[in-house]
């Protein structure tokens, strides 16, 4: 099995880029939960699919495993 590079140390030594993809991915799916009932279904789907590219591309960054690939669907 591989070893992953993950996020870690001090955080004043964190990629900016990566920093700020975390904080916009955590509020994105802070904002499905808290929506979902309160919008359309179709706003609510894209919500979902916003926060899901914010999960992808913060797996990207870090090294760690796609939400898809936990999930066992196609990367």
């Amino acid at each position: 099995m591989s070893t992953k590079r993950r996020p870690g140390g001090h955080p004043a030594k964190q990629d900016p880029d990566v920093a700020k993809t975390f904080r916009t991915m955590k509020a994105a799916v802070e904002l499905v939960r808290n929506l979902e009932g309160k919008v359309t279904p179709e706003a609510h789907l894209n919500l979902r699919a916003a926060a899901l590219g914010l999960m992808h591309l913060y797996a990207e960054q870090t090294g760690l495993p796609a939400p898809t690939q936990l999930l066992g669907g196609k990367t």
